[in-house]
């Protein structure tokens, strides 16, 4: 949900100085992060074409702004859960390679002089992304919301060499990418963001899910809810708390879905066990030792959610952090203030042996000729703009 709901902000931000027209004259959207790119291109599509019907919705006329690409290849080299949700789902258009030569020709339909801003919201081997920036005129920015979206292979099965090596190119991914962007475009600048500290708020990859009811598409916002990471995360916190609060889940993944999308809305006893398993499992030192990141979003974001009153919640990570940087932009050019500020970023390559934890970024106090990092933004705030982009 939260990659679809960024692309309707990204059709629907208007241009702060003129308000007639939108920030921009084309969006082109790159496929890539999936094995079966074809139908999510599909299911962006026709959820794209469901926001425009929704009230309220999307421009009318967005298909004629879009163009669409995919990757070659995944770098990630396996389904993602959520490609699920579109099996049953017919390409209906073509989708050409993404080349930096190909996105170039796109970019040119918007006039010779346009600029452009990049938003990396998905996995992409960093080849390609070396490809489009020497390939397309003119990029301003280059936002990466870092982590997941850093990854250059997945760890599994790795001999403890090649682990070495994957770590080694996610660190310089992101060590190199603001010198190789600025190699080609001298205004060029990279800008990271992440929860923390973009927003101070773990929380912040979130909305309230009636607010999401109220602005998106009911199917999606249901698709959405049936996300894997809850069971995921649950089912690995379950193996670290003693027999008393121990889950008994099922077998079937689905039917253990079902069961915690429902504890997420309602006050029942399933939500109760839960929350006390997470509460155990969030103090076990065997837990962060064995996979701190998994521990840390069970800690950060699972808890919260089954605290107390039902108060659930709707990934919307990628569409909040890319309405974080407009905001920043609208405040770089004077017309808008309280966005945030960045900050110099200083990329972590110390990370040699573990490729499943994506390198940090920090803010520094120095130039590092890392690029940027976006800091002290409002979720709130967030949250209201993007409503009032909708209409």
């Amino acid at each position: 949900m939260d990659d679809k709901a960024a692309v309707a902000v990204a059709l629907s931000k208007r241009d702060v100085k003129y308000p007639n027209k939108y920030q921009y004259d084309r969006v082109i959207l790159v496929m890539t992060g999936v094995q079966n790119r074809q139908i999510i291109a599909e299911g962006m599509k026709e959820f794209l074409y469901r926001a425009q019907s929704h009230r309220p919705g999307i421009p009318h006329g967005w298909d004629t702004r879009v163009s669409w690409f995919q990757t070659r290849g995944n770098i990630m080299d396996k389904d993602v859960s959520h490609e699920l949700w579109y099996k049953n789902l017919q390409p209906t258009m073509p989708l050409p390679w993404a080349t930096g030569q190909s996105l170039a020709a796109a970019v040119a339909k918007a006039g010779s002089d346009a600029t452009v801003d990049m938003f990396q919201l998905a996995p992409c081997a960093d080849t390609d992304v070396w490809d489009f920036i020497n390939g397309v005129p003119n990029i301003r920015n280059y936002h990466l919301f870092f982590g997941y979206n850093s990854r250059q292979g997945d760890p599994k099965g790795l001999s403890h060499a090649a682990e070495q090596r994957l770590a080694k190119r996610q660190s310089d991914f992101h060590a190199t990418l603001q010198q190789k962007l600025q190699a080609k475009h001298q205004y060029g600048r990279l800008i990271f963001t992440q929860n923390e500290p973009t927003f101070k708020n773990a929380r912040a990859g979130s909305q309230n899910l009636d607010w999401c009811r109220r602005y998106f598409p009911e199917q999606d916002v249901n698709m959405s809810l049936y996300d894997r990471f809850w069971t995921k995360l649950i089912r690995a916190g379950n193996n670290y708390v003693s027999d008393s609060v121990k889950l008994r889940i099922p077998q079937d993944d689905e039917i253990f879905l079902r069961q915690v999308v429902e504890a997420r809305q309602q006050d029942n006893a399933l939500r109760r066990q839960i929350y006390a398993m997470l509460t155990q499992a969030g103090q076990s030192q065997q837990f962060v030792s064995a996979d701190k990141r998994s521990w840390a979003r069970m800690v950060k974001i699972l808890i919260p959610e089954f605290e107390g009153a039902p108060k659930p919640t709707l990934e919307l990570g990628d569409a909040n952090h890319i309405t974080a940087i407009f905001n920043y932009l609208d405040q770089e050019a004077g017309y808008v203030s309280g966005a945030g500020q960045l900050q110099y970023a200083v990329c972590d390559q110390s990370n040699t042996n573990n490729p499943s934890q994506p390198p940090d970024v920090r803010a520094g106090s120095s130039w590092t000729g890392h690029g940027f990092i976006l800091t002290g933004c409002d979720i709130d705030r967030v949250r209201d703009d993007i409503a009032r982009m909708f209409h």
